[in-house]
């Protein structure tokens, strides 16, 4: 049986019909190494990594930790995790957060569920019950940034005991694209 072969299509000379040998000139390190260089950044955190920023505001009755990341990307998800530590009895516990700060965010779950929420247009407030002297309490949010926003979002955050404000913190977060 004969090998039936048919033209090369027009243009297509021997040469290039030919394994190489060495090298491809498309083969780049330079390529390799600028990949690999954004890799590693990407990686380290240096382009919006939601990196955790920690902050303790206290007061007289209360003690509140505040941890949410301080530059992230538009698009990814993150968590708020807000420790309140009551020095004295607060007979109604609530977590107070401003609508600014929330500018463009989408909240999908918290943990625990406030027993009532509240919102006036400017700010959000939930509401957990009585803490005891002594007792902590952990209120988790995770949210998501949505593609439109950059820029910062900015706002402060309060404890209160039935209104009355106990323990406030600022905290802004700067959105990458």
């Amino acid at each position: 049986m004969e090998e039936i072969r048919s033209p090369a299509p027009e243009g297509i000379r021997p040469v290039h019909l030919q394994p190489r040998r060495g090298p491809s000139r498309h083969a780049s390190p330079l390529a390799l190494l600028v990949l690999g260089a954004l890799l590693a950044a990407g990686m380290s955190g240096l382009l919006g990594h939601p990196q955790p920023h920690r902050s303790v505001h206290g007061g007289a009755a209360a003690e509140l930790v505040v941890e949410m990341p301080a530059v992230i990307r538009t698009g990814d998800f993150y968590e708020t995790l807000l420790r309140v530590h009551a020095t004295r009895e607060i007979r109604q516990l609530q977590i107070e957060m401003p609508a600014s700060l929330w500018r463009e965010i989408t909240v999908n779950s918290m943990v625990p569920a406030p027993e009532s929420e509240h919102s006036d247009g400017e700010r959000f407030r939930f509401d957990f019950g009585a803490l005891g002297a002594g007792e902590s309490m952990l209120f988790k949010i995770a949210a998501q940034v949505n593609p439109r926003l950059n820029g910062r979002v900015e706002g402060r955050i309060r404890v209160l005991d039935g209104g009355r404000p106990l323990v406030e913190a600022d905290r802004a977060m700067k959105v990458l694209p």
